[in-house]
């Protein structure tokens, strides 16, 4: 036996904090640190699925809250990036979905808010950006999803499969088929 002695506290506090917490994130912060640097990535992420900004906070808000709840069910702390993107991109499609969405979609633009003229060297680009704004918002909001996570986020098929709960061969259709949407979308009038 060493001479060492071991604080009891110590030992009850090391204790708590792994029965509070998912296995390696041994302190809440650490949620909390994650949280803080992904922010806004989450946003972007949420914003392209329910195509409103202010869905997109609320589905993240959303998002957030349900993982603060189910924290301790992440089991593996290299996980916590897609477990927070399937959380929030599952809230964006409800949210996307709901009727209080769709109308502030229909009626448009809020009071107060105008356009914002792009400076003049991007000028040219504007109609292309614009246009891929169109058609993107075309899309259902699973095509949105999958699009959003795979080509946006950089996640596998399969990894996209897990993050929205469907099949990765109903993942690949929904690709395909919003890939051949937006390229008919985006096609030059007379080529």
């Amino acid at each position: 036996m060493s001479g060492e002695m071991t604080n009891p506290e110590s030992t009850k506090t090391v204790a708590l904090d792994r029965a509070i917490a998912p296995a390696g994130l041994r302190a809440e912060s650490e949620l909390g640190a994650f949280v803080i640097e992904h922010y806004d990535r989450l946003l972007r992420l949420a914003r392209l699925v329910c195509r409103d900004g202010a869905d997109a906070g609320d589905a993240v808000q959303s998002g957030l809250e349900q993982a603060w709840r189910q924290r301790a069910a992440l089991r593996d702390p290299e996980r916590l990036r897609p477990w927070l993107d399937r959380i929030v991109v599952r809230e964006a499609i409800r949210m996307g979905r709901s009727p209080r969405s769709w109308l502030r979609r229909a009626v448009g633009l809020r009071p107060g808010i105008a356009w914002i003229e792009p400076p003049d060297a991007a000028a040219e680009q504007v109609p292309n950006w614009t246009a891929l704004r169109i058609a993107f918002g075309a899309l259902s909001h699973e095509q949105r999803a999958v699009v959003a996570l795979h080509l946006y986020a950089g996640y596998s098929v399969i990894e996209t499969a897990e993050l929205v709960g469907a099949p990765p061969e109903t993942v690949r259709s929904r690709l395909r088929l919003a890939k051949s949407r937006l390229r008919r979308e985006l096609e030059e009038p007379g080529s």
